[in-house]
């Protein structure tokens, strides 16, 4: 049997959720094709991150300086490069699929702002939002077709894609997702009920509704709340400073900076109820996160929080543009006499994979 070869390409994966991305592939792709004739090129944006046996790296450490620079990558020099390197498999994690040469291709598809549509709130604050709502759908579409298939993270995802690129080759991946939980705890006011949104300041992350469902708080409730927002204070993002400057002063707003993993799972095991209304997510891991806690929760009433949360009793829904829903939400929760609505998802699972190693089956299989 000859030797297989693979190029994994995750050039601008450099940091936050699409570096996990990036890192967790190739950690278990080191470990699958041990006492295999399989060669790994991985192409990524900075080496020294990685120390996975096995396979060779590949350095691009300007890819991110301009968007320029990462087309030039993508569809001109990786062209000239799977010449040269003649891979079986070119596997490109990062949402586009490139010009190259290979007998198969695939691309991981989880940048969510394809499906957004951007309004000048989002081109004001946050007009990266703007922009990849309207070059994403474009850059998918480029070579999607010849992918022999397509990875997304959801299956509404899948759906969406299927009508708006008219491909059949989607699969659903869902995220490895490691429960991770802690027995420590932070310490909070002990006569509050305290309301956690995990999440970095983006636009589309809704945070404004939240804020207006607190002010429409009766005063009662208003003094017994607490909410925290994590990687808002001291964050030099045009829209976290906004965020700070409109809203710190809210006597209810507990406003954090970067905290650690560590501080992080010690905030979710010590609050009440985990709220999340982003308006749009590939996933949406707070969701996974809360329910490895066995916490409360109030989430947005959309596709990708109703099928991350999955079956669970402890959550209810509201609408992303309805403060005075929320609002109620908080009260009974608050007052203790919510009913949670609870969530079933069910769906065919029979073209869905559930972790990287079969994600790997399915590539390598003849």
């Amino acid at each position: 049997m000859s030797k297989q070869t693979i190029v994994i390409s995750g050039i601008n994966m450099k940091h936050g959720g699409i570096f996990t991305i990036l890192d967790n592939c190739l950690q278990k792709l080191s470990n699958y094709i041990e006492n295999k004739d399989i060669k790994v090129i991985a192409l990524v944006h900075d080496k020294s991150k990685f120390d996975y046996p096995n396979i060779e790296y590949l350095e691009f450490p300007d890819a991110k300086k301009s968007w320029l620079k990462r087309l030039y990558y993508e569809y001109f020099y990786f062209k000239k490069l799977s010449k040269k390197i003649n891979p079986d498999i070119w596997f490109s994690l990062h949402d586009v699929s490139p010009n190259v040469i290979a007998k198969k291709r695939f691309v991981y598809c989880h940048h969510p702002t394809v499906f957004y549509k951007s309004s000048w709130y989002d081109w004001k604050y946050d007009y990266k939002i703007g922009v990849f709502s309207i070059l994403y759908k474009y850059l998918f579409q480029v070579n999607i077709k010849k992918n022999t298939a397509v990875f997304v993270q959801q299956e509404w995802i899948k759906t969406e894609f299927e009508k708006l690129y008219n491909i059949n080759s989607v699969i659903v991946c869902q995220p490895e997702y490691t429960e991770e939980i802690t027995s420590d705890r932070t310490d909070l006011a002990s006569h509050k009920v305290h309301f956690l949104y995990p999440s970095f300041p983006r636009t589309f992350k809704n945070f404004e509704l939240l804020f207006d469902a607190i002010e429409l708080l009766d005063d009662e409730i208003r003094h017994k709340v607490q909410f925290h927002f994590t990687t808002i204070k001291d964050n030099p993002h045009k829209f976290a400073k906004y965020l700070f400057e409109k809203y710190s002063s809210m006597p209810e707003v507990d406003f954090k900076g970067w905290i650690s993993r560590e501080e992080l799972l010690k905030l979710y095991n010590s609050v009440n109820c985990i709220v999340f209304p982003s308006k749009l997510e590939t996933w949406g891991l707070p969701l996974s996160e809360a329910k490895a806690f066995d916490k409360p929760v109030l989430a947005a009433n959309l596709p990708y929080a109703r099928e991350t949360v999955g079956d669970y009793e402890k959550v209810s829904f509201f609408e992303v543009n309805n403060p005075t829903e929320l609002a109620q939400l908080i009260t009974d929760f608050v007052n203790k006499t919510i009913k949670f609505q609870g969530n079933k998802y069910t769906f065919d699972t029979n073209n869905q994979l559930n972790d990287w190693n079969a994600i790997f089956d399915f590539i390598f299989k003849k």
